[in-house]
């Protein structure tokens, strides 16, 4: 498959023909449809960001991904070849720490992404995969700053801050994400609406 691959050291990004990665234990292969571009995709293309834990000088950029679940690794449930999705950007290790995909580890500039299973999420079938691929940059850089550096917690409110479509946005994105998660509630008011 062709895969878009930062080569850090040298910041040279190259289209490199690489296996098509298997699925392993608790992992989903992704037929990718749509990956986007973010800034930091570009700071760390120009040397302005660099991964802190990636093990090596190579990386698949992309943590903006949607797809189609193309095959299942072993003791995944829930499920199925053809399923419609979004890869969170991220994931926890076993140790805690947050791993960025398309930094950290391998990410969706490919023709097929791995994802652990609890780290994919279904889209419905009228969101076009152009737009489904952003959400998970849109909801978790909203999401980290409420939750991390603001260090909201269950019962303390939180403002999101920003401009005009983009605060409206995030802020909804944050709410749902913690509705969906149960995690502790966040209360965004509308700007200019009191609610």
């Amino acid at each position: 498959m062709l895969a878009g691959r930062l080569h850090v050291t040298g910041r040279a990004l190259r289209m490199e023909s690489v296996p098509v990665p298997e699925p392993g234990r608790g992992q989903v292969r992704i037929r990718v449809a749509a990956a986007g571009v973010c800034l930091s995709d570009v700071h760390l293309i120009d040397g302005t960001l660099t991964p802190l834990y990636l093990s090596g000088d190579v990386v698949t950029l992309g943590h903006e991904v949607a797809g189609t679940v193309d095959a299942l690794g072993e003791e995944v449930e829930g499920w199925q070849p053809g399923q419609r999705v979004l890869l969170q950007a991220g994931e926890r290790d076993r140790s805690g720490t947050l791993l960025t995909r398309g930094v950290d580890y391998d990410g969706g500039w490919a023709e097929y992404a791995l994802a652990r299973e609890d780290t994919v999420m279904p889209i419905p079938d009228a969101l076009p995969f152009e737009q489904a691929c952003i959400i998970p940059d849109a909801v978790s850089t909203p999401w980290a700053a409420v939750t991390d550096t603001a260090r909201t917690g269950r019962g303390k409110r939180s403002r999101c801050g920003g401009s005009a479509a983009s605060a409206r946005t995030r802020c909804n994105c944050s709410c749902w994400s913690a509705r969906r998660r149960s995690s502790p509630w966040i209360r965004c008011r509308r700007p200019g609406t009191g609610r």
